[in-house]
């Protein structure tokens, strides 16, 4: 008997469920002639996921992971329950054209010797999305990627080897290997490889696969003729999945495995791997450092101006005093400004600078009562104080003005392709937003009628590039269902030297819209509110780590018998609290996209004397994200102690 199911697609999903909603609706609204089955593996999501998908895609098939242990093994599993003759392995961040699924089909039935296939994958805004076509990253690709030869010259074949950049985007090709987040397969393919390589977390499973399948003598092929839309990167963002180091460290586990024989190039890896990683974590604090660089070099200044206003000489204290003056101020402000939040935190403002140069001032006028040979002049100090002060609010308010003015300048120009009560719900929240740039455009139409007169037309779908130019328009939200995907896209490339960002909230408003409504309006999540998710808690938390355990190997090692069951005081786990793997207290298993470190004590142990719901503990550990201070931890410790000797914790 034939096989009823043609295709099986198997989606792995992690905290997205308003993308993946977004995701189902593209592929239901497909045209095809065959079968096809959706399985939705769940990554242990903390949003919900699960529960959503069952309300409201009854007919997707979905299958509940209890630990995160990556990409490769979820989709192993989905496998494992899926019938059809072809696997669509599709991230949950997408968005399907109409034609897509069937396009895809016709290619694989008319190329036998085709063992995996991918589309062109779009970012948002319509420019290619590179990693849909690849080559192996073997010792000399992985060196024009690691070091940046590829970015300078993108058209060399030599040098573009990687991304396949100098493949012309819609020329249809075999290629090395092609994204995971688009990936059509035979199921024999699957079958013979047994699935992806469980080593690798995220990042680099695909390329292993696809290099595996041509040692079998298959071949890879990127398949222009349709395309989709890729959010990129939406899971990580909201877990705390460091994606740079999983990159490159997939690359290292490709070079062993595959490479195995070439020692300097395994070497040559791990040295690009922490040269690249550093590299990026400057970038992404750049603004940060820069002040305090600059920070530390006004405090470091004005001490010399006070020193030469009060004595006469920049350099007027003893020779014994330096450098350790300028190392000392340089310390206490550094970890003043920590200590009130102003670094780190990517919000600078003058109310924090003040407070952090006041507690510099203190700490400063106190460790002179136990230097006496240091005490030189208060009157110095109080100057110093008082120039950094003038040096420190001068660049955050030209900071603050300057990007208040940029903000101003670039405004973000929104126009809807939808009239109907999503897109009204989208402008009431866009319009509660005050210290936003984002402006409400206008309607593009679909047909007639403007939402009762409140706000106005500009343009016609049939018109859309006249539109998009005429208004300069920099986002479109698509709200209205019959919109066609293929041909919104083909507008979308045309005019995509333009950036214009694509954003589609046809359904489920409620999960949409607040993505949306965030990206536009550039909002923190809620999230980033919460005390556990800021710098200066994390790194007190982490000295409150350390503080805890050097006393209780020193004056309060009788208590370790006391606070922690046997299971406990297991000495690994107090190494692993000294090298930061683990901390005393933190939270359960499923919350710890907010603060990954593997604690001694969660918090619902504390509370083990009284019987914890699921919404009990889910309450809990929101209260630890957002209230956590090192008191709490006390307290948590205390509490988990009394439970111990079977009194209520609750």
């Amino acid at each position: 008997m034939p096989n009823p199911i043609k295709l099986s697609i198997i989606i792995v999903n992690y905290n997205v469920k308003d993308f993946l909603s977004q995701c189902l609706v593209s592929i239901k609204q497909s045209n095809v002639n065959f079968n096809y089955e959706i399985i939705v593996v769940d990554n242990n999501s903390s949003d919900g996921s699960a529960e959503f998908i069952e309300k409201f895609f009854p007919e997707v098939k979905i299958v509940r992971m209890f630990e995160n242990k990556g990409f490769g093994c979820a989709n192993n599993v989905g496998f494992s329950h899926s019938q059809g003759d072809y696997l669509l392995l599709l991230n949950p961040d997408t968005i399907l054209q109409e034609n897509t699924l069937q396009v895809m089909i016709d290619f694989m039935e008319r190329n036998p010797e085709v063992g995996i296939a991918g589309c062109k994958v779009l970012n948002s805004n319509g420019s290619l999305q590179l990693a849909c076509r690849r080559g192996f990253p073997t010792p000399w690709v992985a060196f024009t990627k690691l070091f940046g030869l590829q970015a300078l010259f993108p058209k060399s074949k030599l040098f573009g080897r990687y991304n396949l950049t100098y493949l012309e985007p819609d020329q249809i090709a075999y290629v090395d290997a092609i994204s995971g987040s688009f990936m059509f397969v035979r199921r024999e393919v699957y079958s013979a490889l047994q699935g992806f390589d469980t080593d690798f977390f995220m990042y680099g499973e695909d390329i292993d696969f696809c290099y595996r399948a041509q040692k079998l003598g298959w071949k890879i092929a990127y398949v222009p003729t349709t395309s989709i839309i890729h959010y990129k990167g939406q899971s990580t963002r909201r877990s705390t999945i460091d994606e740079t180091y999983f990159f490159f460290k997939s690359m290292e586990i490709f070079a062993r495995k595959h490479f195995s024989d070439s020692r300097w190039f395994a070497g040559f890896i791990r040295f690009g791997i922490l040269v690249r990683q550093f590299i990026s974590k400057l970038l992404k604090f750049r603004t940060e450092i820069l002040f305090i660089i600059t920070d530390l070099l006004f405090a470091n200044l004005s001490l010399g101006l006070a020193s030469w206003i009060r004595f006469g000489s920049v350099f007027s204290f003893p020779d014994y005093a330096y450098p350790t003056v300028f190392l000392a101020l340089s310390f206490v402000v550094f970890f003043s400004m920590i200590a009130v939040g102003e670094y780190f935190e990517f919000e600078h403002s003058v109310w924090r600078a003040s407070f952090g140069l006041l507690v510099s001032f203190f700490v400063l006028s106190s460790l002179t009562y136990f230097f006496k040979e240091y005490a030189f002049s208060r009157g110095v100090l109080l100057l110093t104080i008082g120039f950094a002060l003038i040096f420190f609010n001068a660049t955050r308010i030209v900071y603050n003005l300057r990007n208040k003015i940029k903000g101003s300048l670039a405004p973000r120009r929104i126009a809807f392709l939808g009239d109907n009560d999503i897109t009204l719900a989208i402008i009431n929240e866009l319009e509660k937003n005050q210290n936003s740039n984002a402006q409400v455009v206008g309607l593009i139409s679909t047909e007639q009628g403007n939402l009762g007169n409140s706000i106005p037309v500009i343009g016609n779908y049939k018109e859309l590039p006249v539109a998009i130019k005429s208004n300069q328009i920099t986002e479109i939200i698509v709200t209205d269902p019959n919109i066609s995907r293929i041909d919104l896209l083909k507008v979308l490339q045309k005019t995509y030297p333009t950036n214009v960002r694509l954003y589609y909230a046809q359904v489920y408003e409620d999960y949409v819209a607040s993505e949306i409504i965030r990206e536009l309006t550039n909002a923190n999540p809620v999230g980033d509110r919460y005390n556990l998710t800021r710098f200066r808690q994390r790194f007190f938390k982490r000295v409150f780590d350390l503080a805890l355990l050097l006393w209780f190997f020193t004056i309060g090692f009788p208590f370790l018998f006391l606070f922690f069951d046997k299971g406990k005081r297991k000495i690994v786990n107090f190494l692993k609290i000294l090298v930061g793997e683990m901390t005393f207290v933190g939270l359960d298993k499923e919350y710890r996209e907010f603060y990954d470190k593997e604690p001694l004590v969660t918090i619902s142990e504390a509370h083990r004397g009284a019987f914890l719901t699921p919404r009990t503990k889910e309450k809990l550990n929101q209260f630890y994200i957002k209230e956590y201070s090192s008191l709490l931890d006390l307290e948590i410790l205390f509490k988990y102690r009394k439970g111990k000797n079977g009194k209520s914790s609750a």
